[in-house]
């Protein structure tokens, strides 16, 4: 059973990328009220692809011996992304004239994320 968790949760990460960005659109342009409510939804789809992924590495490594080894690169970078992600979007909660900035920043990284972890794929099926 746990040998199945590691791709399942990677494909479930992958899957929650887009999920959280449409997710944040949505909530920020179309639902009214206090911004840090509404937005929750974002931010826990956003920690659970982070723990997603996390848990994807802890159970995947062990089948790493015959990985493209640039797919492990791109995974790494691609988790590493995640990891700013998680970053950029806490600091977004605050308030600051640095906040279109941030999100430059966050949507910025959503698209290197999704590259990076397409080529994972591709390379490591």
């Amino acid at each position: 059973m746990t040998a199945a968790l590691g791709p399942t949760a990677g494909w479930l990460a992958l899957g929650a990328i887009p999920l959280a960005a449409a997710a944040g659109w949505i909530l920020r342009r179309l639902v009214r009220g206090p911004l840090r409510v509404r937005m929750r939804p974002h931010y826990v789809i956003g920690y659970a692809v982070l723990a997603l992924a996390i848990v994807h590495v802890s159970f995947s490594m062990h089948a790493m011996a015959g990985a493209d080894a640039t797919g492990i690169w791109l995974a790494t970078l691609a988790l590493l992304g995640l990891l700013w992600q998680a970053l950029v979007g806490s600091n977004l909660q605050s308030p600051g004239g640095y906040r279109t900035l941030l999100r430059r920043w966050h949507l910025g990284t959503f698209g290197a994320v999704m590259l990076l972890a397409a080529g994972h794929v591709l390379l490591n099926r």
